[in-house]
């Protein structure tokens, strides 16, 4: 049969639609993976951890506990999701706090993920030998919280509401 000029646009479009499948696939698949290594590493209780979707304004909506439901494509090729931690004094006590984290996922064309947090500038390198390893990124995060809430009650104190983010 004849490839008219018509069936090399379908092909074409045949083409990129099963490479968008692809990509979206994999990172859907890395999501799915730092998402369960992130629980393992933290030592996160299921009744403590929450996902969530963000909308185009950066509001968080809470979601079924499936990452399907919180991931979402941004119009600059960001993957993005919400996690929720729900940290507290001793586990399931009050009283609680919910941290909301805005994960940002990205893939360069040579299928190497970079993961950041919100809107920060500071891009983590994913490297994978057998497995991921999302560990330094982890250990930003828990630094990045940890350091919050250590300046708190100096910013509580200070009296300066408007740098405060969590507690207080």
């Amino acid at each position: 049969m004849k490839m008219t000029k018509f069936k090399e646009l379908c092909k074409a479009y045949s083409k990129a639609q099963s490479d968008f499948e692809d990509f979206r696939d994999e990172s859907h698949v890395f999501a799915v993976a730092m998402v369960d290594r992130l629980k393992s590493y933290f030592e996160i209780p299921e009744s403590q951890f929450s996902l969530y979707s963000i909308g185009q304004n950066n509001e968080f909506t809470l979601v079924h506990p499936e990452i399907i439901n919180a991931i979402s494509l941004r119009p600059d090729s960001l993957w993005q999701l919400g996690i929720g931690l729900t940290v507290c004094k001793a586990p399931e006590t009050l009283p609680q706090e919910l941290i909301l984290l805005h994960i940002l996922i990205r893939r360069d064309i040579n299928g190497v993920f970079y993961l950041k947090y919100g809107d920060d500038n500071l891009e983590h390198k994913v490297e994978k030998s057998e497995e991921w390893d999302f560990i330094p990124f982890f250990d930003f995060l828990h630094n990045k919280i940890i350091e919050t809430y250590q300046d708190q009650l100096t910013q509580f104190i200070d009296g300066d509401s408007t740098r405060r983010k969590i507690g207080y």
